[in-house]
């Protein structure tokens, strides 16, 4: 048996990286008008490229879901700088708005709440991979963008592929994959990935 942290789990630690509503705030980044950052709601994907520093929106330009996440003063360890562990929460906060704007669009509400929250077939998390390539610190702003490269979808799993952007140094700062395998909660078991989201991820992609 799998023993993962369900990925739906995720809304529920994800805390201030979740996003709920509209209200933002403004922060600082190297020179650039201030950055509009979703605070608890989950802004659309053209809203948040539009608003990038033009050396981020570069970086992620290929990937289809990004989110704004400001950096907290408590998320910082004793050396000044953003605690390793920090970055594997917003590349989880990232892999769940992945699935909120790619794919929920093209599914119905009934069948993307049972995909998301463990009610029938759904995602877990095989392995994590965090590959740290610099320190941030406050304050900042981080861009998480977040794509499946389709060569890596298979029957019953995928592998979500992300990479962290610091607004203040225009670079990526950390990149992670995660290996996601379909997982039926009711009977505790592996699980084809269901046909109505492997089409809903298509359409959210633009593969068809």
């Amino acid at each position: 048996m799998i023993r993962s942290i369900p990925l739906s789990m995720s809304l529920r630690r994800a805390g201030n990286h979740t996003l709920r509503g509209l209200r933002t705030q403004s922060t600082s980044s190297k020179g650039h008008p201030l950055s509009r950052v979703p605070v608890g709601g989950l802004a659309a994907v053209a809203e948040v490229r539009a608003q990038l520093p033009s050396g981020v929106a570069e970086l992620v330009k290929d990937y289809p879901s990004i989110i704004n996440l400001p950096v907290q003063w408590g998320e910082q360890d004793v050396y000044g700088h953003l605690n390793n562990v920090t970055y594997v929460r917003y590349f989880e906060s990232g892999r769940i708005a992945y699935f909120d704007q790619i794919i929920k669009p093209h599914l119905s509400e009934t069948a993307y709440t049972s995909f998301i929250t463990a009610r029938g077939v759904g995602p877990i998390a095989k392995s994590v991979l965090c590959k740290y390539r610099a320190p941030v610190m406050y304050p900042d702003t981080v861009t998480v963008a977040v794509r499946i490269d389709p060569s890596s979808v298979k029957k019953d799993r995928f592998t979500q592929s992300a990479v962290i952007v610091s607004h203040a140094q225009e670079r990526v700062v950390a990149e992670g994959e995660c290996v996601v395998v379909s997982f039926d909660y009711k009977g505790q078991k592996k699980a084809d990935i269901p046909k109505e989201i492997i089409n809903a991820w298509k359409k959210g992609e633009g593969l068809e």
